[in-house]
């Protein structure tokens, strides 16, 4: 009986018969067992579940621990409820899967062990879901560690640096030297709004010689509509955030960009995190008359969907609702807890105090929510559907308060129900039970999702702000404090300044407030300090996790479109709405079967607003952000790769977009520098770089327009076109130069 996936004892009616005068029942379940049973699983089971050099799936037929223990699948039995039993439901003739797998047991075997099993001892403790707590550090209450004593007191600005040079100094490291006034404010406009800075905005910060100069520039920066752009593109990347469905059809969802403009609002107003993750958990709960609340429950829609492609029976609209649950818990727990508990759909989590009756404890919180499509306020629905489609609210509401109960299933298969559970979270992350409310007629909610919200969003909880204050030090740094920014399990890293990221975390509570956390993270000389190594820091602390200079780092996909809209002064200010569609190449195309991208001959003004307002079709991304990295929808993205692989080279080289925004750049540097080559040169680099260029790679960039100019007047232009398209090269070679692409 190959691959059941749980252990089961061939003495355990023995051995578990725990009633006083219960010898003579066991002794009769015994004889049973030696006469009827045993034969059965010689003829059939023996082969592959015997002794541990023989055991398969984690099934054990030979000790009484291992039954108790269960296995990769659950528990084999249910005491006394043989159809209950995972053992019967897999040898049954439609089990699946099914066993033994290349033959049937017969009616009478099937018959035989189900006796058997309904004559076992209700007390025997199969089928007991393990609860299980740890001492794990991301599960203890932070408390505010005393700020460290250092040598180097003058470089330090605040809590954040003594912690960091405290460590330094245990290793004699010293920090970096600090970074140039140039690239710390492309650093800083980078980090918060995601563009360059203009070269009036460096010459003017260059000049400006008041020790309040830098921190006007991060204020400033925080206030602009665009921090809202930035940081709401990284919110998007956890929240697995889409226009359409994926999947075979890829349906559109023509109301998905309002929970995107939602984000980008909430991070420009900076909202109280607390009331961001309330509203996104259970904004149809808290505040049901108001849209925004509502617009933030898409938070729970965002995963892909095949509705139409998943049967219409009851077996298959159950296993379809399952798999969705478990996106929305799995997305909620990594990206508000850091945890894995998607893990614990089959099994027990094999490393964090988390067991598959905690999993199931969970869906049930969810399990009285729908999928609506609601109107706008003021706006009613015709014959139960929206009026236009293309107006309305993608929400995730509780139709009433009667939930339906839920059930754990073993090793995740709907088709082997375990015990009926009640919503609850993991006892090992709170010290005290939620409480949830009992049904009410009146009521037209559970309420067991606020419930969950304000559980999570407490300031007293050990993780989500833990997890939050990571998660903004990664942007600043490139890498969090911890480096699994979705992980603060045992499988994930350890943080590498656990003390800093209590101190963070802790503080960010208080104030509940992210713009606050950018500013005293940017203020810090940690922060401030420059890319370069020296010969110690490479012997020391080569991966840089001590902090002893800061990270060298690639611009993300979106950064990279906006910086050349930016610098080229083609960029479209406009903020929010449907997505927009700019030009793919035709052949490209084709590879989206459903809900087809529009082809265009060029893109324009419309097409030219910032990267987070493209159309995210899952059926096919964008190819110019693919290429750069930018992540699928499909799962939670916590930390994006950084690859460097030829075909971003291509793809500079050759895009269309770079290509006609070369000729875009050229035509503004035309204008606004005159003929002059020089001054042509001299444009372009400040525009591309946002620094004064020195006079060698003006002579350089000169002496490559010539020879350009000289090739294409060789191809038959004429000189001032030969002089122009010189031009637009250079333009397009400053686009693919490393200074553009990295920041300092």
């Amino acid at each position: 009986m190959p691959h059941l996936g749980f252990r089961f004892s061939f003495g355990l009616f023995v051995l578990t018969a725990c009633a006083v005068d219960g010898r003579a029942v066991a002794s009769e379940i015994d004889a049973v067992f030696a006469n009827d049973v045993r034969p059965i699983f010689a003829r059939n089971c023996i082969t592959c579940h015997a002794g541990t050099d023989k055991q398969k799936g984690g099934l054990d037929l030979s000790t009484r621990e291992a039954v108790l223990k269960g296995g990769a699948s659950g528990p084999a039995l249910v005491p006394g409820k043989a159809v209950q039993s995972l053992l019967m439901q897999m040898i049954h003739r439609d089990g699946s899967p099914h066993m033994p797998p290349k033959t049937q047991l017969t009616d009478a075997e099937m018959a035989t062990l189900a006796k058997w099993i309904d004559a076992l001892p209700a007390s025997t403790v199969t089928g007991e879901v393990k609860e299980h707590k740890g001492e794990h550090w991301a599960f203890k209450k932070p408390i505010q560690p005393p700020i460290p004593t250092i040598t180097n007191r003058t470089w330090v600005r605040g809590p954040i640096d003594a912690f960091i040079l405290a460590k330094l100094e245990s290793q004699n490291l010293k920090p970096a030297p600090a970074a140039t006034k140039i690239a710390l404010i492309r650093r800083a406009y980078f980090d918060l709004i995601g563009l360059p800075p203009s070269p009036e905005e460096v010459k003017a910060f260059l000049a400006n010689d008041s020790a309040n100069a830098y921190e006007k520039v991060i204020d400033r920066l925080l206030s602009l509509p665009a921090y809202g752009e930035r940081w709401g593109r990284h919110w998007l990347d956890l929240s697995r955030y889409a226009d359409t469905g994926g999947f075979h059809d890829d349906i559109a969802r023509p109301n998905a960009w309002r929970y995107r403009d939602y984000v980008i609002n909430s991070f420009n107003a900076d909202k109280p995190y607390a009331q961001f993750i309330r509203e996104q958990l259970a904004g149809d709960e808290i505040a049901p008359n108001d849209a925004d609340a509502l617009v933030a429950t898409g938070f729970a829609r965002n995963g892909p969907s095949n509705d139409k492609n998943m049967g219409k029976n009851a077996r298959d609209l159950q296993k379809y609702r399952m798999d969705e649950l478990d996106g929305v818990i799995s997305t909620t727990f990594s990206t508000f807890l850091g945890l894995t508990i998607g893990c614990a759909r089959c099994h027990d989590h094999k490393y964090d105090p988390i067991s598959q009756k905690n999993y199931y404890e969970v869906i049930a919180i969810f399990n009285g929510a729908g999928k609506k499509e609601l109107p706008l306020p003021g706006e009613a629905l015709v014959e139960g559907k929206l009026k236009d489609p293309n107006q309305g609210i993608m929400a995730l509401v509780d139709g009433s308060a009667k939930v339906p109960p839920m059930r754990l299933f073993w090793r995740g298969d709907i088709n082997t129900p375990g015990p009926q559970v009640e919503p609850g979270v993991p006892s090992s992350l709170t010290p005290v039970a939620l409480k949830f409310p009992e049904p009410s007629a009146e009521a037209k909610s559970s309420r067991r999702r606020v419930v969950l919200a304000d559980w999570i969003a407490s300031p007293d909880n050990v993780l989500t702000y833990r997890v939050m204050a990571n998660r903004v030090w990664q942007h600043h740094f490139g890498r969090g404090l911890v480096e699994t920014p979705g992980n603060f399990g045992r499988s994930g890293s350890m943080p590498s300044h656990p003390e800093l990221l209590d101190h963070l975390a802790i503080e960010f509570a208080k104030t509940g407030k992210l713009k606050p956390l950018h500013k005293t993270i940017m203020m810090s000389a940690t922060y401030q300090q420059s890319s370069q190594q020296t010969a110690s820091t490479a012997l020391l602390d080569p991966d840089n996790a001590l902090l002893s200079r800061q990270n060298k780092r690639r611009l993300e996909a979106e950064p990279v479109r906006d910086s050349i809209l930016a610098i080229t002064g083609m960029l479209n200010a406009k903020m929010g709405g449907p997505g927009i569609k700019p030009r793919i190449r035709p052949d490209l195309l084709p590879t989206s079967q459903r809900n087809k991208w529009p082809e265009i001959p060029a893109d324009g003004p419309q097409e030219w607003r910032r990267s987070v307002y493209i159309y995210s079709k899952r059926q096919l991304l964008f190819p110019l952000l693919e290429l750069l990295d930018a992540p699928t929808t499909t799962d939670v993205c916590d930390r994006r790769t950084e690859s460097i692989v030829p075909t971003q080279a291509l793809l500079m080289m050759n895009d269309d977009f770079v290509n006609d925004q070369a000729g875009k750049l050229a035509a503004r540097v035309k204008k606004e520098a005159g003929v002059a080559a020089d001054k042509q040169a001299e444009r372009a680099l400040w525009l591309a770089f946002s620094r004064a260029p020195s006079a060698e790679r003006v002579t350089d960039a000169v002496a490559f327009m010539k020879k350009q100019a000289e090739t294409h007047q060789a191809g038959g232009r004429g000189t001032e076109a030969a002089e122009t398209e010189a031009l637009i090269d250079l333009c397009h070679v400053l686009f693919n130069c490393n200074e553009f692409i990295f920041l300092d």
